[in-house]
């Protein structure tokens, strides 16, 4: 499932919300909130905290939805490919706050 998402947008918005945790930052900066299903968030959360930032950006280039773990959580295809986004900015917001690179 394709999103449209400009992932560098997104990105500076986070950053620029640096009172916030890297995960709420990157779930307002994605409007994560839009989609009315609190197991986005929740979904979000557990994809990062159990995957590292490579995992994340492999999942999200290669737009792979588990419909078993979609199904789980109780999302749509869209709702899991939003949190997997949340997850993956919500990493790269990590990495630079860290003095890493974003990529």
């Amino acid at each position: 499932m394709k999103m449209q998402i400009d992932r560098e947008a997104a990105l500076q918005r986070a950053l620029a919300m640096k009172e916030h945790s890297c995960l709420d930052a990157a779930y307002a900066a994605l409007d994560g909130a839009a989609s009315k299903n609190d197991q986005v968030s929740e979904l979000a959360g557990f994809l990062f905290d159990s995957n590292d930032y490579a995992e994340l950006k492999k999942i999200c280039a290669d737009l792979q939805v588990d419909k078993e773990q979609a199904r789980e959580w109780k999302v749509t295809d869209a709702e899991y490919c939003l949190a997997h986004e949340i997850a993956l900015l919500a990493r790269r917001v990590e990495r630079i706050r860290e003095g890493l690179t974003a990529d």
